[in-house]
Order: structure tokens, then C-alpha cells, then sequence
């Protein structure tokens, strides 16, 4: 019954033009490089900001780095001038294993590349579970 109002049929077939139904090419056709980011480096703008943060992750990393092994130094020194005798002195291992895990930023080679190899992680976990046992038993 309404529909057959004057008036009401011309907006229902304006509205019905208004909704035809897009095709997959007309929906990739605006799509441009932009829209996947392929063009963030052109302007050379994101490139200095990567730039930049590299440079201040890079100075976090060999000061953290530095505290470490400061930390490791006083910790070998305490071990070795407050022990009681009865424990078991450090071979001077602990810094051969740090050189291997931290070679990686001597050579200028970022953090995430300086991956360790399967037999330097086998020591690692070996020393750990060596230490436990010393330690639930001591």
C-alpha cells in the first residue's frame, strides 16, 4: 500500500542505484604501493628516524652491556677475595663466555644477529644445572 504512494517508488529506485553491487576491480583499483607501505623510504623522512633510534638502542645496548660485565668483574673479584676456602673458585670461564655472547657488538654486528652457536648454549645450560645442583645440595 505504500508503495504505490506518488513519490515513493522514484526513492526506492534511487536508492536502489545508490547500492549496486562493486566489483573486486573497482574495489583494487584506488589501491596503490601506499596503502602496503612500499613507499615509506621515498622521502628519506622515516630513514634519518630509523636512523636515529638505531643509533640511541645501540648506545643502551654497550652501556647495559658495560654495567654487565662491571657486575660480573665485581662479582668474580668478591668471589675470589671473600671466599671461606670451602667453595669452588672460578676458573675464569665466565669471561670467556661473556666475549662469546657479547662479540656480536665488538664487530659492529647489531644484537639480533649476534645469535650464540648450539654448543655455547649446550655450556651455558650445562653450567646452570651444575650450579642448581651445587647449590640444593650445599
Amino acid at each position: 500500500a505504500a508503495k504505490d504512494l506518488p513519490g515513493v517508488k522514484e526513492l526506492f529506485a534511487r536508492h536502489a542505484a545508490k547500492m549496486t553491487k562493486r566489483k573486486r576491480g573497482d574495489i583494487y583499483k584506488y589501491i596503490t604501493p601506499d596503502y602496503y607501505g612500499l613507499r615509506d623510504e621515498e622521502d628519506g623522512v622515516l630513514l634519518e628516524l630509523e636512523g636515529e633510534m638505531e643509533g640511541m638502542n645501540q648506545k643502551r645496548l654497550r652501556a647495559a652491556r658495560e654495567e654487565y660485565r662491571e657486575m660480573k668483574k665485581q662479582a668474580h673479584n668478591n668471589n675470589n677475595h671473600g671466599g671461606d676456602g670451602g667453595e669452588e673458585e672460578d676458573d675464569g670461564g665466565s669471561s670467556e663466555e661473556d666475549e662469546v655472547f657479547f662479540t656480536g657488538l665488538a664487530n659492529g654486528i647489531a644484537a639480533q644477529d649476534a645469535v650464540p652457536s648450539q654448543e655455547v648454549v649446550a655450556q651455558v645450560l650445562l653450567k646452570k644445572k651444575r650450579d642448581e645442583l651445587l647449590n640444593r645440595f650445599a
